[in-house]
């Protein structure tokens, strides 16, 4: 018999297509990817990958068993889920990958609700940004993945993934308090910019709404930490957007809603196709929501740029 998870290891490498990225994505080495596609060479009896220097790619039978495997998965996910019904109560674990300011605002009051609510039931946190989470949660290391996406900004594939969309919110221009309300974002040309590292989704929508406004923005610092963000901006270091839900009120900090389109963030919940039917993930995908549709409005009166 197929070992399910080398499977899973060739359908990641079907949408990632590198061992590397299937690596990064699962939380193994590369070697170890290696091995047990190899290993489910021997398993299939025929090659199913093609070697080309360092890229491989997979071969005419591969890609029918990544097509068979996912289906495979998904039918798993609801025999799950059908027996999960059955047994009548909310119960069992669900695993949760997050990034920081969601595991904090959204994840965290959820699962201690759920506490209350369902005792049989183990949440269980685990950070994960969402470039990192995807592949974990087709792997099944993941039963829940919060995510985040930007307008105009292309994220990772959803193949195989159900997204519920929890939240949609701006991203805030935070300002050194001794810094002057601009009357338009192309004001902050030639100042310094606080971002992420590159190559991520925020970055790319700081970058694409800073370009709308006429001027590329000089980078002086970079963090993914939120905190850190607001703590440079604070030191008076630089300018940057930061999401609502990550806007805390903090000292030295002044924040201003861009006008007349700022750009906007949208939180969601992935999970497997068809495993959302699992009375126990359905239970804590219903109490996020509860407690994101109850998030007071930070930016309720932020000073905003004139038209």
């Amino acid at each position: 018999m197929l070992d399910l998870r080398r499977l899973r290891l060739l359908s990641e490498l079907a949408r990632r297509g590198t061992i590397a990225e299937v690596g990064r994505a699962v939380g193994y080495s590369a070697s170890a990817v290696s091995q047990s596609l190899a290993q489910l060479e021997r398993e299939v009896g025929m090659p199913l990958l093609e070697r080309d220097g360092r890229h491989v790619r997979l071969t005419p039978a591969a890609r029918r068993l990544v097509a068979r495997t996912d289906l495979v998965l998904a039918e798993l996910d609801a025999a799950e889920a059908e027996l999960a019904a059955e047994h009548g109560t909310v119960q069992g674990e669900v695993i949760i990958g997050a990034f920081p300011s969601a595991a904090a605002e959204l994840v965290a009051p959820a699962v201690r609700a759920l506490a209350v609510e369902h005792p049989a039931l183990a949440c269980s946190i685990r950070e994960h940004e969402p470039e990192d989470g995807i592949g974990l949660l087709r792997s099944g290391e993941l039963d829940m993945l919060l995510s985040e996406r930007y307008d105009d900004v292309p994220g990772a594939p959803a193949g195989g993934l159900e997204e519920h969309v929890l939240l949609s919110e701006p991203l805030l221009l935070a300002l050194p308090a001794a810094v002057a309300e601009p009357v338009a974002l192309a004001d902050m040309a030639g100042r310094p910019w606080i971002s992420g590292i590159a190559g991520t989704q925020y970055v790319g929508a700081v970058e694409q709404a800073c370009q709308a406004a006429g001027f590329t923005p000089r980078i002086a610092h970079r963090a993914d930490d939120a905190g850190l963000i607001l703590a440079l901006v604070a030191a008076g270091l630089g300018a940057a957007f930061v999401p609502e839900l990550a806007a805390t009120p903090t000292a030295g900090v002044h924040y201003v809603r861009a006008l007349p389109a700022p750009p906007r963030r949208h939180i969601s919940a992935l999970v497997r196709r068809g495993a959302v039917q699992r009375p126990a993930l359905a239970a804590t995908l219903a109490s996020i929501a509860r407690v994101t549709g109850a998030l007071p409005r930070r930016s309720r009166h932020p000073r905003s740029f004139l038209p």
